[in-house]
């Protein structure tokens, strides 16, 4: 539950509640409100009594205004919280200016991470063969190195934590890609090998 007193005097940028919610000062943590809404995280933003809420709320967010009643703010983070489990569960949907969507998390790809996303997601839980991302990255056939591939989806990777995709490497075979945290036990035994970070001297990849 929430720690708040029912004038709440909160000196801390922001706290988690019991329910997975981020509590967000508005308009004092507009950054943080931004850096959590792009990470997914689900937010209950507390309005200063004097300021405006803001103009446009997103999916997985509210906000009350302070002064405001404890068990008002509990309620607001357990539904949050609800919806946050309903919106994960999501399938990823890639637009055509190369942003991923999943709920109410987004993350802008570059050109080669999406043609990586978009033919692992087509396949999502079956691997893709390294040549078939490499064609379809790479259609002249200049691949760059032989590790191309791996540095994309170490890229991919980190950009895809916040929206519980998981991406792994099938040992001399290809990748992966599960739309939760973790795979079953049969992924496990497929694809149990980390991509290999990008080589120091590769190629910058965009």
């Amino acid at each position: 539950m929430p720690r708040r007193s029912p004038s709440p005097d909160l000196d801390a940028p922001s706290r988690v509640t019991g329910f997975g919610v981020e509590l967000v000062q508005w308009p004092r943590d507009e950054v943080l409100r931004d850096r959590l809404a792009r990470a997914g995280v689900p937010r209950l933003l507390l309005v200063e009594a004097d300021a405006a809420p803001p103009l446009t709320i997103g999916v997985d967010e509210d906000w009350v205004r302070l002064p405001a009643d404890e068990r008002d703010v509990a309620v607001r983070a357990a539904r949050l919280a609800r919806l946050s489990v309903r919106l994960s569960s999501e399938r990823p949907v890639l637009d055509r200016n190369r942003v991923l969507h999943r709920g109410g998390a987004t993350v802008v790809l570059s050109t080669a991470e999406a043609i990586v996303v978009d033919l692992l997601l087509a396949n999502a839980g079956r691997i893709v063969p390294r040549e078939q991302l490499e064609s379809a990255v790479w259609p002249n056939g200049d691949v760059p190195s032989p590790k191309a591939v791996n540095a994309v989806v170490y890229r991919l990777r980190r950009r895809l934590a916040g929206l519980s995709l998981c991406v792994r490497a099938a040992r001399g075979r290809g990748f992966v890609i599960f739309l939760e945290d973790q795979a079953d036990d049969q992924a496990e035994d497929q694809a149990d090998d980390p991509a290999a970070a990008p080589d120091e001297g590769g190629a910058e990849l965009r």
